[in-house]
């Protein structure tokens, strides 16, 4: 069988560590409604649990939540403003996703590299207002730790592992650029978050919510992954047992080719 991107987002225990992800830096969404041409309906394709759509319900009239997944529809239906009045969560890959009417705004929260272009921006060009934006966002890990050496290094040995491609290898760089030749860059940020706090437990636990090391790819590699990266963080943490870092995430605005 085939692999489909995405599919490993599905997994219910996938979902289930994606609460231990950092918040993106706040600033992004300020950014996204002050370039928003309207609020009227915002479209967040592969939405994951909400971490753009749900905040997003308090400022435009109708948000539609578009994932392949389930579990984290369910996960977002758990959360603040997951069960909002004016936000429609649709249980779909955003190339099959029945769009209606008119959009002003198309968010794409650290998703848009999983989506086929080819298949995806022609028909969404057809749900656009005229003078939409697309707003991309990149970037929920730790940016620049005191831990930085260690975890490249760490990087550098178990991406390869899992994935048979060495960390930021050329297919990789690809398929997160694929897009561009479909959309206008207008402007490009980045944003670096307030300190985060999180224990050394849930920063590995939430390294098992992204593709890479997923449970699944691990297999029985999970408590040789767990004991090495406890290794490496555990003495920068606290007494508390708590590392603390910022985010730095991307947003880049476009429109539609």
């Amino acid at each position: 069988m085939p692999y489909i991107a995405g599919t490993t987002f599905k997994a219910p225990e996938v979902a289930g560590f994606y609460p231990h992800r950092p918040p993106y830096a706040h600033q992004i969404y300020q950014c996204i409604i002050d370039r928003s041409p309207a609020t009227h309906r915002l479209l967040d394709l592969g939405c994951g649990e909400g971490k753009i759509a749900r905040p997003m319900t308090k400022v435009f009239d109708q948000v539609c939540a578009v994932d392949p997944s389930a579990n984290m529809i369910k996960l977002g239906r758990s959360l603040e403003n997951g069960r909002a009045d004016n936000l429609e969560w649709m249980e779909v890959t955003a190339e099959e996703a029945p769009f209606t009417g008119k959009f002003d705004t198309v968010t794409f929260a650290s998703s848009i590299h999983w989506m086929e272009p080819s298949k995806l921006f022609p028909k969404l060009a057809n749900h656009l207002s005229e003078n939409h934006i697309l707003a991309s966002i990149l970037g929920d890990g730790a940016f620049q730790p005191p831990w930085q050496d260690e975890w490249q290094q760490f990087l550098a040995k178990w991406v390869p592992q899992i994935t048979g491609e060495e960390l930021d290898s050329n297919k990789w760089r690809a398929s997160q650029t694929k897009h561009l030749d479909y959309i206008n860059v207008l402007e490009t940020n980045e944003y670096i978050s307030q300190p985060f706090r999180q224990t050394v437990e849930d920063f590995i636990l939430c390294q098992h919510s992204r593709d890479t090391f997923a449970i699944a790819k691990l297999g029985s590699r999970r408590h040789e992954f767990h004991n090495e990266l406890k290794s490496l963080l555990q003495p920068h943490a606290n007494l508390e047992g708590q590392l603390t870092f910022q985010v730095k995430t991307h947003l880049t605005i476009a429109t539609i080719k």
